[in-house]
């Protein structure tokens, strides 16, 4: 038991030895540690964990660019999209070995990957959807899908309720400001659904990692 306190004390010294080293203008900077070991074991290095939900966000949006002339690219992205939690946190991990990962770290790594992408999603798509629209003046490209998914929605409400029963929602359905508010309430939703799913995975993959040693 005595042994263990002195070793504690000792290594506690030499950490506060390390960073007080890494203040002193009187030492070399190419005798100081890195800044990323001066840390104490154990904390997180919050740059570090923006920077993998930033890692997963340049991901998605190359992904999402090559998806445009190959679309088989888009399967890949969406196995990336379950993926980056998990990997976001391993490169955390490989990167930052001394912090104390904890369940809800994981979740918080999780959630930063997820905004990462969400955010990279959307701007390169809002970029393509103006491009094609002013740029090279495709709207039908942009609109004819959404057309299609607003008929069979018509269809939809039709043989469930009849006719005379849907359409009051039916004339909703024809004023363009509320199909644009139903498209933004849907993307909303699944937005919510997924950073709730990233940060879930996130967590998990923290428990597991919750348990292992940190290096030193």
């Amino acid at each position: 038991m005595r042994l263990s306190e002195e070793m504690r004390e000792q290594a506690e010294q030499q950490a506060a030895a390390a960073a007080a080293a890494s203040l002193d203008p009187d030492v070399p900077a190419t005798s100081r540690p890195p800044v990323d070991r001066v840390s104490e074991a154990g904390a997180v290095v919050w740059p570090g964990a923006i920077q993998c939900g930033a890692l997963a966000g340049a991901v998605t949006a190359l992904l999402t660019l090559l998806a445009f002339p190959l679309p088989p690219v888009s399967l890949l992205g969406l196995f990336w999209g379950f993926a980056a939690p998990i990997v976001a946190l391993g490169v955390y991990t490989s990167r930052f070995p001394r912090t104390h990962i904890t369940t809800g770290f994981g979740a918080r790594v999780g959630m930063l990957s997820g905004l990462g992408i969400a955010a990279a999603s959307a701007t390169v798509h809002t970029v393509a959807v103006v491009l094609a629209r002013f740029a090279f003046h495709d709207a039908a490209s942009i609109d004819g899908p959404l057309d299609q998914v607003f008929a069979q929605l018509r269809i939809s409400l039709i043989a469930r309720s009849g006719a005379a029963d849907a359409q009051p929602v039916l004339n909703w359905l024809a004023i363009p400001e509320f199909r644009v508010g139903l498209m933004l309430a849907s993307l909303g939703m699944m937005l919510a659904l997924y950073l709730a799913y990233s940060s879930l995975a996130g967590a998990f993959a923290g428990y597991l990692r919750s348990h292992r040693r940190p290096q030193s």
